[in-house]
């Protein structure tokens, strides 16, 4: 009799071990996903930003491409030397509105090279466009 008392209490104890280390693991779970959550959230709000900056800045790189349209409408040439910084300008252009579109996608673990890249790409586009348009 006394055995299976001790049996029985060993079991309870079991149950109640078994139990505290489940509600723990639950517990890691929520706050894992807690921060997940959080640095979606954070990623998502870095995301729109960069399309809001990015917006901006082809709006004002679309004024410099009007500018030139109408220079060159009114008769002003490129030169081989502008024609060639101009295809470069519309491939990168072409290839900067593609990744706009797919900026949404982007893990986190690739966010920070993507933002680099991305801005450095925006800024050689004006670049180039205020360099065409300073040679005329």
């Amino acid at each position: 009799m006394k055995k299976l008392k001790w049996i029985f209490i060993a079991g309870i104890c079991i149950v109640v071990l078994s139990a505290c280390s489940t509600n723990s693991q639950k517990k890691n779970d929520q706050q894992s996903n807690a921060i997940e959550n959080t640095i979606s959230e954070e990623l998502h709000q870095a995301h729109c930003d960069l399309l809001a900056k990015a917006n901006e800045e082809l709006a004002n790189i679309n004024g410099k491409v009007r500018d030139l349209n109408d220079k060159i409408k009114n008769g002003e040439k490129l030169t081989d030397a502008q024609n060639t910084a101009l295809d470069e300008f519309e491939v990168k252009q072409a290839s900067i509105n593609k990744r706009m579109h797919e900026i949404k996608n982007i893990k986190q673990e690739d966010w920070e090279n993507f933002r680099t890249t991305f801005e450095n790409d925006m800024k050689d586009i004006n670049t180039t466009i205020d360099k065409i348009l300073s040679e005329f």
